[in-house]
């Protein structure tokens, strides 16, 4: 076994730089196992981890190798990664923590850097209450169609993972189909994307893909997917099935994909009233809103069933998950944190680990907060992308910030700012959501 070379917090920041995602925690996780190991397989790693087979071969691997691949130039796999990332041309330096004292801990009790959806058995994760139990009632009713929405970073996948072990906990089989795993060849094409879901539930369900024998062209790609379903997959199934569409909203920028798509499954959430083949089905769509600044004023988001909102957390949760630090924040540090930053879950995950590590003191961590070496840089400059490329919110956007008090803004521009977690609303107009952002943003776009 390899020892492992990588620091990931200098390997995201340098996958960042090269214009890419900063890795999943499963991403993480697997890219580990592959450099200790390049025996390991997919299916070691998700039983070990409590993932699908076809979640890890689909999902984390396909696009961990797509990322490094992009950063590094050339193509990366499991068998070449160690040798890949070992002769870069960075500088990685060796853990800060020494190797034996990580391993002693327990995965739930290890302080990871906070990135993608915290692990189901992790005691840094803090119940999203009253809405998650909401969440779990719903989940096991016949019929149900559950909508989970939010900026990005806000707790969704983490939530998610949560109603998928309450469900498996109760009997039903479960299966999370994340579209960012799904080529842009494949979501803009119809066809592809209906045969790609397809697949994906087909290796979930440890069948084979009999695509071929059920797809009829002259009956349409939305009805022959249907039928498919209908005829092969779900009579397989004799109890409950939870479907989870993670991340579904990237169809929001393949307009004529989504249309057909999501007026399928609205299709699909009615077939579960009425035919008794359809009724062991539940379906949960995970929709991150900040997608929705890409719709033009003719589309809508999907909004059929029950749709849940995360918001942010309350001070008694910071509370909560600072108890789970070794810090010695006192009362009046939790309080200008959460004001700061609006009980934003990830800044307040993002702001705890470097406390933890000691990387800064608490008064240097708020000063420095809005510049350029702020430690909540990377959501910053995301949340900044998404004006520049709109010209019209990133006007909007300039007005709230004129004013010192709410303001109020044509209907899709308060919706589209709102969607991003910029702004929230106050009686029908729109005030800035924190002051971080509020201090970052008038020194980026003066």
């Amino acid at each position: 076994m390899k020892s492992d070379p990588i620091n990931f917090e200098a390997l995201d920041t340098w996958l960042q730089e090269q214009g890419q995602n900063a890795l999943s925690n499963a991403q993480r996780l697997l890219l580990q196992a592959c450099l200790q190991s390049e025996r390991v397989t997919y299916e070691q790693f998700a039983a070990e981890h409590n993932y699908s087979a076809s979640y890890v071969r689909c999902g984390v691997a396909k696009e961990l190798w797509r990322v490094l691949r992009a950063a590094a130039g050339e193509r990366v796999t499991k068998s070449n990664c160690y040798s890949i990332l070992t002769r870069l041309p960075l500088a990685l330096p060796a853990p800060t923590v020494p190797p034996a004292s990580v391993e002693s801990q327990p995965d739930s009790d290890r302080l990871d850097y906070p990135n993608g959806a915290v692990p189901i058995n992790s005691r840094f994760y803090i119940p999203r209450l009253p809405i998650e139990n909401r969440c779990k009632r719903a989940i096991l009713q016949p019929c149900t169609l559950l909508r989970l929405k939010a900026p990005h970073t806000m707790g969704k996948s983490s939530l998610l993972s949560q109603l998928l072990a309450h469900a498996q906990s109760q009997g039903c089989i479960t299966i999370r189909v994340n579209f960012q795993a799904a080529d842009t060849q494949v979501l803009s094409d119809l066809s592809r994307t209906l045969r790609w879901l397809c697949v994906q539930i087909s290796q979930a369900l440890e069948l084979p893909s009999k695509l071929d024998q059920h797809w009829n062209e002259d009956l349409g790609y939305k009805m022959s997917c249907s039928l498919y379903m209908k005829k092969y997959l779900l009579p397989q199934v004799k109890q409950p099935f939870v479907l989870a569409l993670d991340e579904v909203s990237v169809l929001f920028n393949y307009p004529d994909t989504s249309q057909e798509f999501f007026t399928m499954l609205r299709t699909w959430h009615e077939y579960t009233k009425v035919e008794t083949a359809w009724q062991h089905l539940r379906l949960v769509l995970v929709q991150s809103t900040d997608s929705y600044v890409q719709l033009n004023v003719n589309q809508s988001p999907f909004n059929v069933g029950l749709g849940m909102s995360l918001t942010a957390f309350s001070l008694a949760e910071v509370e909560k998950l600072v108890a789970l630090h070794p810090l010695d924040l006192t009362a009046e540090h939790l309080t200008d944190l959460h004001t700061y930053v609006a009980g934003h879950p990830y800044l307040i995950r993002l702001a705890l680990y470097h406390l933890t590590r000691q990387d800064l003191t608490f008064e240097a961590l708020l000063t420095t907060a809005s510049g350029h070496n702020s430690v909540f840089r990377y959501h910053l400059q995301y949340l900044l992308w998404l004006l520049q490329e709109q010209p019209e919110l990133m006007s909007a956007m300039q007005q709230v910030l004129a004013s010192a008090e709410p303001i109020s803004l044509p209907q899709i521009l308060g919706f589209k700012l709102r969607s991003t977690g910029l702004v929230q609303l106050v009686g029908n107009q729109v005030q800035v959501s924190c002051p971080l952002y509020r201090d970052y943003l008038e020194e980026a776009i003066a």
